[in-house]
This record gives structure tokens, C-alpha cells and sequence, in this order.
């Protein structure tokens, strides 16, 4: 396996750019009012404590009929990383406390910013320092929080990067 797109991809992950274009259905009244429910209850789910980063993986095709290739990049994430808490507040606030461990002892212990699901609540969107990122929402339980990102490798070939955050 070729090491280079895993590791843009990681890139890719860290990264502060991003951009997406997002589309709305519109639905009947009815199917709106169970949306918003079920989006008001994913948002609560989501604010209701903090998170911490317990795995990440990428995943990207392999060689033409071989199926897709999964690695686990967890060993790849700083120490001063892993023990960072996310806390989403039910007024779309979010902050990121850097834990007992930083990469430099003079950054800020929190970092303020955003963030919103979109209308189906399987994409997240997240504004921090004035970057935006999106997510795909693969699970979202009171003690899982899986996120997903697609990015396209150097080759062509794309890689989604799984996040697993617990509480």
C-alpha cells in the first residue's frame, strides 16, 4: 500500500479549509416536524457532556479488485491530542479543552467556537479559529460520536477518515 495518500489524507483531516456545497429537500409538513425532532434530539444527544477522540481509521480503495483497505491511524495522533475534550453546547457553542497534556504549554487551555447539524442531522458542521469543517454523522448515540470525512488522495482515489469519539 502507498503511503502518501494515507498520510494526505490525515493531511486532509487537519486541515482548516474545507469545502462543500450542502442541499436541502424540501418535504411535506408533517415529514418536517419528525425531521426537526429527530435533529433537536441528535443535538441534545450531542450537547448532553463532553467528548474525547477514542479511534480514528482510514479506509480507501485498494488496487482495482481488491476492495478497500482500512488502517488504523490512532497511533498517528499526538499524545496532547488524544486527551483533548470537546464539549458542544445546546446553544450551538462548542469548545475544545486542550486536557493536561498541550503541544506547547503556551497555548490557550480553550478554544471557542460553533457548531450546527444540518437538517437531517447527519452532517456536522464546525466553525473554529474562523475555519469551517464538515462532517458526516455515521453514529451518534449518548456515548458514541462517529464522524466521517471524504477527501480525495493525490491519485484520485478517495479515503474516509473515521473519527470515534466516547465520553
Amino acid at each position: 500500500m502507498k503511503k502518501l495518500p494515507l498520510f494526505l489524507s490525515l493531511a486532509a483531516l487537519f486541515s482548516l479549509a474545507a469545502c462543500e456545497k450542502e442541499t436541502v429537500e424540501l418535504k411535506d409538513p408533517g415529514q418536517q416536524s419528525a425531521t426537526a425532532n429527530a435533529v433537536q434530539t441528535k443535538s441534545n444527544t450531542l450537547a448532553s457532556g463532553s467528548w474525547r477522540l477514542t479511534a480514528m481509521t482510514a479506509a480507501s480503495a485498494a488496487e482495482a479488485g481488491k476492495g478497500v483497505v482500512t488502517t488504523d491511524l490512532f497511533f498517528l495522533v499526538k499524545p496532547w491530542l488524544r486527551d483533548n475534550q470537546i464539549q458542544y453546547n445546546a446553544d450551538g457553542s462548542y469548545l475544545l479543552d486542550e486536557g493536561t497534556l498541550k503541544a506547547t504549554p503556551a497555548d490557550p487551555q480553550q478554544l471557542p467556537g460553533t457548531w450546527k447539524l444540518n437538517a437531517t442531522g447527519d452532517s456536522l458542521t464546525v466553525t473554529l479559529k474562523g475555519s469551517v469543517r464538515r462532517f458526516g454523522v455515521a453514529e451518534l448515540t449518548p456515548t458514541v460520536l462517529r464522524l466521517t470525512q471524504t477527501n480525495a488522495a493525490a491519485e484520485g482515489q478517495a479515503s474516509t477518515i473515521t473519527s470515534v469519539f466516547m465520553r
